[in-house]
């Protein structure tokens, strides 16, 4: 019996430090795949801050995902009446990670440029940049990866650009 406990944890040891050395690194063609769906996702956010439309988002990220940001957006517009016109200016890798060819974890750096917009009036309360260390997880689902979460790590926001009010002289 000993000797058979002995097997049986010396198999699951086995199969746990094999599980923990698994090659993550990325094929080239799933890394290709992965950044292309990581940038679908992206400029499918910005359209939906942009429009305060969350089905955009439907072919790019899961439903859990889509609640989240649905949730965000109406937050903003209960707290300040404001939408955001998000432009995604640019994105960096900085690592993929693939586990089991379905799961995969993205780190990047995003840059957008932000503008605050009355939601009911449509003018322009201020401009801002907006740089994002984000963490992506991803998965792929019938063969596409969406994005099932996204997290901002860190973030640096420039001093924003104020418009000035229409009594203000700028000069």
């Amino acid at each position: 019996m000993a000797a058979r406990n002995m097997t049986m944890l010396a198999l699951l040891l086995a199969m746990l430090f094999a599980a923990a050395c698994e090659n993550t690194d990325p094929t080239p063609e799933e890394r290709q795949e992965v950044e292309t769906a990581v940038r679908g996702y992206l400029d499918a956010l910005a359209d939906a801050y942009s429009t305060l439309d969350v089905s955009v988002l439907e072919d790019h990220a899961s439903p859990n995902e889509i609640a989240y940001v649905k949730k965000l957006l109406t937050e903003l517009l209960q707290k300040t009446g404001d939408r955001l016109d998000a432009e995604m200016v640019g994105f960096d890798v900085q690592s993929i990670s693939v586990f089991r060819s379905i799961n995969a974890t993205v780190r990047l750096w995003e840059v957008w440029d932000i503008t605050r917009v009355g939601a009911a009036d449509g003018i322009e309360k201020g401009r801002t940049t907006s740089i994002q260390h984000t963490l992506l997880q991803m998965r792929l689902v019938d063969g596409r990866w969406i994005c099932v979460g996204r997290s901002i790590m860190s973030q640096e926001t420039p001093i924003p650009e104020e418009k000035p009010s229409p009594t203000e002289d700028p000069a």
